[in-house]
């Protein structure tokens, strides 16, 4: 009886590395599904904060650079934003906008469109550099330097630094860094002109139209959800007095300093509008009875705080606020909480002004809106 015939050292070798070749391409394939879902859901984001945001959440699952900071140069304002990080969250310092500046020359220069979204080794680029970049950037640690462009050419650079634990970027991070950074630059510039379309260029608020239709999508996600939500609507007072007393220049810059005023108290997904004039409106989407005050309250403080100077003179203003609360009731309509709220200011107008008053929908008038609304089925 014949013994079994051992199996060939190169055999053996030969199934060794199919094995191997065959679990690379296991996690190839798993990583390309994770780079696939993330990217899906990078491109249903409009708000260019909301996509950041996400991206930023997304890397702490394969590693966490050091420093991250993103340059936004939207196609209407002159002001750059800033988004910066560390260790993937949020810090409020800023970089010296010169380093936008300073490294879209660079790229403007080169006018390679193929680096639309891939990490560039910072070292290289600083070699090439006809001016150094502020101080502040030496001590960050740079790894990556990454342009988006545009239609009319760079519109953000984002940084990257070392990462946290000192490893270094292995292939597939630096492939993911690749193909979800190329896909933000079609989905940022697209964030970026849909602002536009729906804000107003004076102050970069909302419009009024785009209000509106706000205001039906908060009003449904109080019926179905059982929330309660609130309309502002903010009034400059004796505006006309100010206008007629220092012109419209000086009026328009009182305007655009409430609008910052309003974005910077409010919360980040409310949504803030210019009416038309002197007139500014707030959607709380989530609130109560009482925050909505807090929330009128904080505005008008902080506007009470600002400080113009027309020459050497200090002006300053006082605002009015009218709020309506967005519930379930059933027959709630966006015209009626525009009226109520309207009405709520009128009050604060006629009541001396600098202050705050919130209309909330009594069991009367809730019992009166429905039978309307039953009338009218």
């Amino acid at each position: 009886m014949g013994t079994e015939r051992e199996m060939e050292p190169e055999v053996v070798l030969q199934s060794s590395d199919m094995q191997y070749r065959i679990d690379d391409l296991k996690e190839e394939n798993r990583e390309l599904n994770r780079v696939i879902t993330d990217i899906s859901k990078l491109v249903s984001y409009t708000r260019v904060d909301s996509m950041i945001n996400y991206l930023i959440s997304k890397l702490k699952n394969y590693f966490i650079p050091r420093y991250v900071s993103f340059f936004v140069q939207p196609p209407r304002e002159g002001e750059l934003r800033q988004y910066n990080f560390l260790n993937l969250d949020p810090v409020s310092a800023v970089l010296s906008n010169d380093t936008y500046y300073i490294l879209k020359s660079y790229f403007d220069e080169l006018k390679i469109a193929s680096n639309n979204g891939f990490a560039l080794p910072y070292e290289n680029i600083k070699s090439e550099l006809s001016n150094p970049l502020p101080a502040e950037i030496e001590g960050m640690g740079l790894k990556y330097v990454i342009p988006l462009y545009g239609i009319g050419g760079i519109f953000s650079i984002i940084l990257i630094s070392n990462k946290e634990n000192g490893e270094s970027y292995t292939y597939g991070e630096q492939s993911y860094i690749h193909r979800i950074f190329s896909v933000l630059a079609v989905t940022m510039q697209n964030g970026l002109h849909y602002e536009v379309s729906i804000t107003e260029p004076k102050t970069g608020l909302y419009t009024y139209d785009y209000f509106k239709t706000r205001v039906d999508e908060v009003l449904a996600s109080c019926r179905r959800y059982k929330r309660t939500a609130a309309m502002l609507i903010v009034d400059i007072d004796h505006f006309k007095i100010f206008n007629d007393t220092y012109g419209h220049l000086v009026g328009d810059k009182v305007l655009i300093e409430l609008a910052g005023v309003l974005k910077k108290t409010v919360r980040e997904n409310d949504c803030v509008a210019r009416f038309g004039g002197e007139e500014f409106s707030v959607l709380l989407s989530e609130c109560t009875p009482e925050s909505v005050f807090e929330v009128s309250e904080r505005i008008r403080k902080a506007v009470e705080r600002i400080e113009l100077y027309e020459g050497s003179e200090k002006l300053s203003i006082t605002i009015s606020v009218g709020s309506c609360l967005i519930n379930d009731i059933k027959g709630l309509t966006p015209t009626y909480i525009f009226k109520k709220a309207d009405d709520a200011l009128y009050y604060s107008k006629q009541h001396g002004r600098n202050r705050s008053t919130v209309h909330r929908i009594g069991l009367l008038e809730a019992a009166e809106l429905s039978v309307t609304a039953e009338k009218d089925e």
